[in-house]
């Protein structure tokens, strides 16, 4: 017959739970400290986009300065450069006329344009307070009497 040392078990449950509990504090402050890690790179990666961001503004801002002040004589390393961006706005100030143009057309196709409507519209609603206004003193005079 083997007899138990319920003591003795009892013993080295405690010591193992202990072993275990001290292996999960470890754990969880280095996931804590992991944790710390993975947000400073996150933040770290944001202000890094952001000054990206910056970056890529500063040099339009560069470019256009650049294209204003030298689109009549840029440099030869810029020429072609320059030459696709005097394209690209002149494209852009044609199809500003196209859209001009398409406006006069159904302006004639229903006689009016959309900015004449406004204007016809504003026009109406400034009669209309005239007369709310007659009336409102119409009727504190017969208040009045």
């Amino acid at each position: 017959m083997v007899s138990f040392d319920f003591d003795r078990f009892k013993e080295k449950a405690l010591a193992t739970a202990g072993k275990v509990a001290d292996k999960s504090v470890g754990f969880a402050k280095a996931a804590g400290d992991k944790a710390k890690l993975v947000g400073r790179i996150t933040k770290l990666k944001t202000e890094i986009a952001m000054e990206k961001d910056s970056v890529r503004k500063t040099f339009a801002d560069i470019g256009k300065l650049y294209y204003e002040k030298n689109r009549e004589n840029p440099d030869p390393d810029m020429a072609q450069a320059v030459a696709e961006a005097t394209l690209s706005l002149d494209l852009i100030e044609l199809k500003k006329q196209d859209v001009d143009a398409l406006k006069k057309e159904l302006a004639d196709d229903f006689g009016e344009t959309v900015e004449d409507t406004k204007d016809k519209a504003a026009d109406v609603k400034d009669d209309i307070d005239e007369v709310v206004e007659e009336v409102i003193e119409k009727v504190k005079g017969d208040d009045e009497n």
